[in-house]
């Protein structure tokens, strides 16, 4: 059983290094050669399909995107190198350094602050207040106290009959329940 395994294992490591080796070695280079250019080299014998440069060299933009072929003179299908190169730039980008993220961090906690404190003295005040000016009413006060109700000269209160009291409505109160 073991001995089957370990054949299993040889063939798979055989079959691998044979893959590698049928696999075409032909790469093109791509090397930055500054911060905003890239270079491209095609292997020995090649060059660039349709100019006979051997490198190009090509600026960061999006209009340089494409599949660049590097070929021999008689061209066959197994004599082309091909590589995709893409570009993403941004042109209306800004920036971020470590000091304008720091700023907008600081910026935002003071304004959530501010906003803190005002919404808090707002809300701490007192709901209503009150008038400290004397208002007289148009009416006339109804309930005056029995001193002056016997007294009354207007004839707001009626005195009460003594002979009717027990028969009278509010004369009593009435009992418990």
């Amino acid at each position: 059983m073991k001995w089957t395994i370990l054949l299993a294992h040889l063939l798979v490591i055989w079959t691998m290094t044979v893959a590698e080796d049928s696999v075409s070695k032909l790469k093109i280079k791509v090397e930055e050669s500054s911060s905003d250019k890239i270079k491209l080299s095609c292997p020995d014998g090649f060059h660039f399909q349709s100019t006979n440069e051997t490198t190009r060299t090509l600026e960061y933009k999006d209009e340089n995107t494409n599949e660049y072929v590097c070929e021999k003179d008689p061209v066959s299908e197994e004599d082309q190198v091909k590589i995709y190169v893409k570009f993403r730039t941004c042109d209306n980008c800004v920036e971020l350094d470590t000091t304008a993220a720091v700023g907008m961090v600081v910026g935002d906690l003071v304004a959530t602050v501010l906003i803190g404190v005002a919404v808090y003295s707002i809300a701490s005040q007192p709901k209503a207040t009150l008038i400290t000016g004397k208002k007289t009413s148009s009416k006339m006060g109804l309930i005056n106290n029995e001193a002056s109700a016997n007294e009354d000269p207007t004839g707001n209160y009626q005195p009460l009959n003594k002979k009717r009291m027990d028969r009278s409505e509010y004369s009593t109160l009435p009992e418990r329940r």
